[in-house]
């Protein structure tokens, strides 16, 4: 491959930064790390990728322990010189107004203050991988601060996060029947995933018909079990209540956000489009225009 290219191409990546801090024969050091990450929750591993040969890898093979503390936007200035000297050249966390440190809790370990994680780690593997040595440490304490924002690290640039982005929905307005029909059998879920068949015959689609509600009108869904192919338990659901419909094999994927009053309902909709094959069984024909969320999921 072209060597510039790659280059070019690894500036792209966004990444986090953290100060890792260690102690011993090279006395007490921060580095700055990009390549930081959780990667387990149970045990709460973290992993970090260190050149050979620096100071704090020499650290924490003599004393197998190691902090893990996450810069936060305040924090650039000191990440630069965290990463601009070797333990070699001088020691950081001697520097006069500079770092700040914290007392540790389960080890000896330095730890930086003002960051959004502090983490102190005893070391479970070391590993060579590509250019680095991986640094795998399982946590002995954690503790964070949650009014902090990351410092995040871009083409050679630090930056703050800016503000959240919601994902696009479909923001509508449904009668209070509807609605909770949705919210009883939800369990309080943030994302409610349901899958459908849409079935039309010119301007009117297919609904079941409610016994027990005649006022809420809707397609044929479920709601699947997780892991569970939601075409497969789809057909299993109209095999069960007698509707002979053949699935097409690409659906399409409807983010919805279902409002009524004050309740408030995110509901991703996989729906199917399908050809009834047999005329009977308990189900009628809906206009679509009359009602506003059978058109969301049609239009």
């Amino acid at each position: 491959m072209n060597k510039k290219v790659i280059q070019s191409a690894q500036r792209l990546f966004m990444t986090g930064v953290s100060f890792i801090t260690s102690y011993g024969p090279n006395g007490q050091n921060v580095m700055a790390a990009e390549w930081t990450m959780q990667i387990s929750y149970e045990p709460m591993l973290i992993a970090v990728f260190i050149h050979e040969g620096s100071s704090t890898l020499e650290n924490i093979r003599k004393t197998k322990q190691f902090g893990i503390n996450v810069a936060s936007e305040k924090q650039a200035t000191l990440i630069s010189i965290a990463g601009g000297y070797s333990r070699k050249e001088i020691d950081k966390l001697s520097i006069n107004n500079s770092f700040q440190l914290l007392k540790s809790k389960k080890t000896k370990i330095p730890l930086i203050a003002n960051c959004l994680i502090n983490a102190e780690c005893d070391l479970t593997m070391i590993k060579k991988i590509g250019d680095h040595i991986m640094v795998v440490g399982k946590v002995v304490s954690i503790r964070y601060n949650d009014t902090e924002k990351p410092l995040v690290y871009h083409r050679n640039r630090y930056f703050s996060i800016g503000p959240s982005i919601e994902p696009a929905r479909d923001k509508i307005i449904i009668n209070k029947n509807i609605f909770d029909s949705f919210l009883v059998p939800n369990k309080n879920k943030f994302i409610l995933k349901c899958v459908g068949v849409l079935i039309r015959t010119k301007n009117k689609i297919l609904i079941l018909e409610n016994t027990t509600q005649k006022s809420v009108l809707n397609i044929p869904y479920i709601q699947p079990k997780k892991g569970q192919n939601n075409k497969t338990a789809l057909e299993k659901y109209l095999q069960s209540i007698k509707l002979d419909i053949t699935l097409k094999n690409k659906p399409t994927l409807k983010r919805l956000i279902v409002k009524n009053k004050d309740g408030i309902q995110r509901i991703n909709f996989v729906l199917f489009e399908g050809k009834l094959e047999n005329k009977s069984g308990f189900f009628s024909w809906q206009t679509i225009k009359t009602d506003s969320f059978l058109k969301s999921l049609t239009r």
